[in-house]
């Protein structure tokens, strides 16, 4: 468990995972869970990553922008993008944030991800029960971080958890 800017400008827990042959070629598969605390403001900003990016503002404000728009975020707002366009993230100054996050991808992703937009689901969004969200996210953590001879198929059950989620606020006809 590692950081990018660990003790520069986050605290942070984290597991970057290498799935199986398997479960990348058959299942929805866990790239990098983890959690963080900013310890001073700072701007993360990707784009052209075959991921999925989902995470919880668990503490404090941010922002996102992302396709073309800015989204302010606060505790309890969570964040659900194709990590293919460009995006930067960071905490704001006078209220640092925590988060909580996946990357994930499939082969079916990219189906799921278009039926999650046309369906009213947005980058940015304040669920109904954020501790659902969070307790899912602890879960791939932790199964990420063992031994067990089946966490593929346990991670792609909680991933698939995380869709249902994910779905079920996104309706907005």
């Amino acid at each position: 468990m590692e950081s990018l800017f660990q003790g520069i400008s986050v605290q942070s827990n984290r597991i970057i995972y290498t799935p199986s042959a398997f479960a990348r070629a058959n299942l929805l598969h866990l790239q990098e869970a983890g959690e963080l605390k900013a310890l001073k403001p700072h701007t993360s900003s990707r784009e052209n990553l075959f991921s999925f990016l989902f995470f919880l503002v668990t503490d404090g404000a941010g922002s996102l922008l992302y396709d073309g728009q800015s989204h302010c975020l606060q505790a309890g707002d969570c964040v659900f993008i194709d990590c293919r366009k460009p995006y930067a993230q960071g905490s704001s100054e006078e209220n640092l944030w925590s988060l909580k996050w996946a990357h994930f991808y499939g082969s079916s992703m990219n189906g799921i991800y278009e039926k999650y937009v046309e369906r009213g689901g947005r980058p940015a969004f304040t669920p109904q029960e954020p501790a659902l969200f969070a307790s899912l996210l602890d879960c791939l953590l932790a199964i990420a971080g063992t031994e067990d001879y089946i966490r593929d198929m346990r991670i792609n059950e909680k991933l698939t958890g995380l869709l249902t989620l994910l779905m079920a606020e996104s309706w907005h006809p």
